[in-house]
């Protein structure tokens, strides 16, 4: 499909994140013919460096990778941060973006995070699986990027090596993600299972008692139904291991508060499943968000 924006084909683009998904993203904008500054935390060195997508998507793009606080230019900046990453960068956010704000983290509830922000950022959920074997290699799976139509986001990705779901309801599909990943991600990060062996660990009970939980936040009987699609084909299908469980096995903080963690934020002490798992997670590695 034809780029809806044709001036993009010019436009200098900031992802800020130069974690899997951001390298990923980086990766796959560059090689649409798009100028992309990859933006790591500050005291990143500046350089151009080598970037490459292995497995399902296969892509390598030379960026210009450097630290969040030297990005100098006006863009359009695509936030590919763990949720509770967001705050501190926002003031660098502010400084850079030209009206264009991409967030792709994971979770709900991120208006507190985005603070003054969070009335100009729109949102585009991943289905793809990515792993960073090596500090420049991603190793991807199948998947689409969701995007509100006729936007930005969808005209940004348009002309990418991933393909592209357009959406009235993008929103919906974050609470659709939320759900299946607030139950695979817990529960894969702490049985050390990749997402299709999970079952056959012995863990449907344990997966039944979070669903009806979870089910209690979700905005419909309708997207409850989409979510317990996706978990059955994930559970059935998915042979990556999830990003929780990459973040425990690094020693890295977790996505849980805004995952599992909300539930047990709204709910209180009416969703024990989610309580256990959350303080399971929390126990592995926290941080104060």
């Amino acid at each position: 499909m034809a780029k809806r924006l044709t001036q993009l084909s010019k436009t200098d683009i900031v992802v800020v994140g130069d974690g899997a998904v951001g390298i990923a993203v980086a990766v796959a904008l560059s090689a649409s013919g798009l100028s992309v500054t990859l933006a790591g935390p500050p005291g990143t060195a500046e350089k151009r460096q080598t970037f490459t997508l292995e497995g399902y998507f296969s892509e390598s793009a030379e960026l210009f990778h450097t630290a969040i606080d030297a990005v100098l230019l006006k863009a359009p900046v695509i936030v590919a941060l763990k949720a509770y990453s967001i705050r501190n960068a926002v003031p660098d956010i502010s400084r850079i973006f030209n009206g264009n704000i991409l967030c792709l983290s994971n979770g709900m509830d991120l208006a507190g995070q985005w603070a003054e922000l969070s009335d100009k950022v729109k949102y585009s959920v991943l289905s793809i699986g990515f792993n960073k074997v090596e500090t420049n290699v991603v190793l991807t799976s199948k998947g689409s990027v969701f995007c509100q139509s006729v936007s930005f986001e969808s005209d940004l990705f348009q002309n990418s090596i991933f393909p592209v779901i357009e959406t009235e309801k993008i929103n919906d599909i974050r609470w659709v993600k939320w759900y299946a990943n607030s139950i695979i991600n817990p529960i894969g990060a702490l049985s050390g299972r990749a997402n299709d062996k999970i079952i056959s660990a012995g863990l449907l009970p344990l997966i039944t008692r979070l669903s009806l939980e979870l089910s209690s936040l979700m905005p419909s009987q309708k997207l409850i139904i989409e979510g317990n699609k996706l978990v059955e084909w994930l559970l059935k299908n998915s042979t990556n291991r999830c990003s929780m469980l990459q973040d425990i096995e690094n020693g890295r903080p977790t996505e849980i508060d805004f995952l599992t963690g909300l539930c047990e934020k709204r709910l209180q002490n009416n969703c024990p499943t989610a309580s256990i798992l959350v303080s399971l997670i929390k126990s592995k590695y926290s941080v104060k968000i």
